[in-house]
């Protein structure tokens, strides 16, 4: 019961920061951003419609759509999210336009609504619209959440070229491109953490260094040099982006030849990340406590 209120709880929120977005930066800008919204606002400059009238009437069908592909789970949450997404579009139509600058529009409107669009995800939910299909594809294909949606908001972008010039659809793309960078982001987390691959002929220092000293995991990895044809063992380990300088610097004084790689890292899970890390040692021998 708690999980399905936090739930419903980050689905208003987040459809309250995009509609905010929304009105504050596209409508008045001609910024078709993909999905109903983006339609709605390429159909209000040709037709004069209502933007919060048109969200609403076009999520029946695809509701429909949600509860055949997604399940009852997500059809009820969905219902809700484009409900209050609409609810909050209309009510939030008089919020005054925060910039004339169409490029401005486009990076922070993108931000804005891309952060409220990552919440409404954070809820097992979406929008409504095509935000539907985008979660039928994800589910149903191998594409990435933010991928799917891109696909799918850019044919709604292209009923900018009708209603609108062609750098009015082009600042379009960079706000969908925004948002979906926006959104990508916050489903794998922001990169914080880093993994070090090193090979050494002192492997055995350097393990018990990173393992005594800087008090973290290491792995082992049987790897084949491609030049030599040698075999090696390859050590990884996971550690914070604080840590990596001090890391690399102590790794070197070991052996100054050590190959040494060092690459994102995102969703780190376990001890030491997202549980509470067990130090073996006195603070002052950790390189930098998380």
């Amino acid at each position: 019961m708690k999980k399905k209120l936090i739930d419903f709880g980050l689905v208003t929120l987040g459809a309250f920061i995009a509609a905010i977005g929304f009105n504050s930066f596209f409508l008045e800008n001609h910024i078709a951003s993909g999905g109903v919204v983006g339609l709605a606002v390429s159909l209000k400059a040709l037709f004069g419609w209502n933007t919060g009238n048109f969200v609403m009437i076009s999520n029946f069908p695809l509701l429909i759509a949600c509860w055949l592909f997604l399940g009852k789970e997500t059809f009820v949450k969905t219902v809700y999210g484009s409900w209050i997404y609409s609810i909050f579009v209309k009510l939030t139509e008089g919020v005054p336009n925060l910039t004339d600058n169409p490029l401005l529009a486009a990076l922070f409107g993108g931000i804005v609504c891309g952060f409220g669009l990552g919440v409404v995800f954070w809820g097992n939910s979406s929008t409504g619209g095509t935000g539907i299909i985008t979660q039928i594809l994800h589910k149903y294909t191998p594409l990435p959440l933010a991928v799917a949606m891109t696909i799918v908001d850019g044919c709604s972008v292209a009923m900018g070229f009708v209603a609108f010039d062609i750098d009015t659809v082009m600042y379009s793309i960079i706000a969908l491109i925004t948002i979906g960078y926006v959104v990508n982001s916050m489903q794998l987390g922001v990169t914080s953490s880093r993994n070090i691959m090193i090979v050494s002929p002192k492997n055995d220092l350097i393990k018990h260094y990173i393992s005594t000293k800087a008090d973290r995991g290491v792995t082992e990895i049987p790897v084949t040099g491609g030049y030599s044809g040698e075999n090696h063992t390859m050590l990884m380990t996971t550690v914070s982006h604080q840590e990596v300088p001090r890391l690399e610097k102590n790794i070197q004084k070991i052996d100054e030849t050590a190959f040494i790689v060092v690459m994102p890292a995102t969703q780190v899970m376990g001890r030491g990340f997202s549980l509470k890390k067990y130090y073996k040692l006195d603070e002052k021998d950790i390189i930098l406590p998380m």
